[in-house]
C-alpha cells in the first residue's frame, strides 16, 4: 500500500498546474491507452501504442465518454468500424440543431477528441483508405446531415 501511495504522489505531481477538466481528459486518455496495452505494462509497448494507428483494434474508444476542456460532457451518438461521433451536451445554450456541436475520434487517432469539421476530418484520414470515401461523401452532403428516418448522422454510413 505504501508503494501505491508513493506512485500516486509521483503521478499527482505531474498533474500540477492542470485544470480539473484537463486532468479528467488526461486520465480518460490514460484509461484508453491501458485498455489497449498488454499485461504486464511495458514502457516500449505503451510508447508504440501511442505512436501507432491502432489498425488492429475493432473498437476506436471502448469507453464512449469524454469531458471537453470547457467542462461540458460529450454524449456518444454513434460509430462505425473506424469512426466514433460524440455530441456536446451544452448546459447553457438551448437544445436546437443550430447549436449542436459534434466531435469525433478515429482509429487513426483514438486518444484525440476533435471538433467535427471538414478540415479536421480530412486531416485525420489523410493517406488512409477512408480518404476517398470522405471526399465523395463531402461532395454530396454536409457533415451533420442526418437520415430523416433514423435521425442518425449519414457520415456513420461511410
Amino acid at each position: 500500500m505504501k508503494d501505491q501511495k508513493k506512485l500516486l504522489q509521483n503521478i499527482v505531481k505531474k498533474l500540477e498546474g492542470m485544470s480539473k477538466i484537463e486532468a479528467y481528459e488526461f486520465t480518460h486518455k490514460l484509461e484508453t491507452l491501458l485498455f489497449y496495452a498488454n499485461n504486464p505494462l511495458d514502457t516500449e509497448d505503451l510508447l508504440q501504442i501511442i505512436s501507432s494507428d491502432f489498425d488492429t483494434n475493432d473498437e476506436v474508444d471502448p469507453f464512449h465518454f469524454t469531458i471537453l476542456p470547457n467542462g461540458n460532457f460529450c454524449e456518444f451518438k454513434g460509430a462505425n468500424s473506424w469512426l466514433h461521433i460524440y455530441k456536446e451536451n451544452n448546459r447553457i445554450l438551448p437544445n436546437w440543431p443550430i447549436f449542436e456541436t459534434y466531435y469525433f475520434k478515429t482509429k487513426y487517432a483514438p486518444l484525440e477528441l476533435l471538433k467535427l469539421t471538414k478540415k479536421n476530418l480530412l486531416e485525420n484520414v489523410k493517406g488512409t483508405e477512408e480518404e476517398l470515401k470522405i471526399w465523395s461523401f463531402l461532395e454530396k452532403n454536409n457533415l451533420a446531415t442526418k437520415d430523416p428516418a433514423t435521425n442518425r448522422l449519414l457520415l456513420l454510413k461511410v
